[in-house]
């Protein structure tokens, strides 16, 4: 398949195979490209910071203010960087992705994989979004709803893994992503364990 661009600069047509892009394009993918790969490292640590808030474990060092504070900066600017990579690839110009492919998931033939990045982002915008109607739904019905932010989480590592060939071949970027994972887990793990085991492994000091 050939794209044909019109370049606006000297007037000529460009013709390219698929696969291949343009200096601009090049430049828009490499934005995009970072702002997924901060989103998905800002998005593991919104969940730690998550977990450490409801459990109370850095309590002694960190109110439990500074800790909601710093969940809620960390999710918007997770979510600010999740939009930008996304739409960033509706502004290149050899490849056929629109805003509506952007935003409804497997629209217009879209990959399976980055269908499951837009479901984790649209997610993780609804829970975030939650925080208006908390008073409404009453705490534990909103705290039930906020469980999403960990399928949303699990969605964006699979998007990561599936569309990044540098994840997957375990170097830097996969080491990196495979720890921040490994983090997200073992809290979740810890959390769900019972209040004794946790006194137990000394993850929360016992109270007296």
């Amino acid at each position: 398949m050939l794209t044909v661009l019109l370049s606006p600069l000297r007037g000529t047509v460009v013709v390219l195979a698929e696969g291949d892009y343009t200096p601009y394009d090049q430049g828009v993918r490499h934005v995009a490209t970072l702002a997924g790969y901060l989103c998905y490292g800002l998005m593991a640590l919104t969940v730690c910071f998550g977990i450490l808030t409801t459990t109370g474990w850095a309590r002694r060092s960190v109110t439990r203010q500074g800790l909601s504070a710093g969940h809620m900066v960390l999710a918007v600017i997770t979510l600010t960087f999740g939009v930008l990579h996304g739409v960033a690839y509706a502004f290149q110009t050899g490849q056929q992705f629109s805003y509506v492919m952007a935003v409804v998931p497997f629209a217009g033939g879209g990959e399976f994989e980055v269908g499951l990045g837009i479901i984790g982002l649209e997610l993780g915008m609804a829970v975030a979004a939650s925080i208006w109607v908390q008073r409404r739904m009453g705490y534990r019905r909103w705290h039930l709803f906020h469980y999403l932010a960990y399928a949303a989480f699990a969605l964006s590592l699979a998007h990561t893994v599936a569309t990044s060939p540098e994840v997957r071949s375990l170097g830097g970027v996969g080491i990196i992503v495979a720890a921040a994972a490994g983090a997200c887990v073992l809290m979740t793990v810890l959390r769900m364990l019972p209040a004794t085991t946790a006194v137990a492994t000394r993850v929360v000091a016992q109270e007296v």
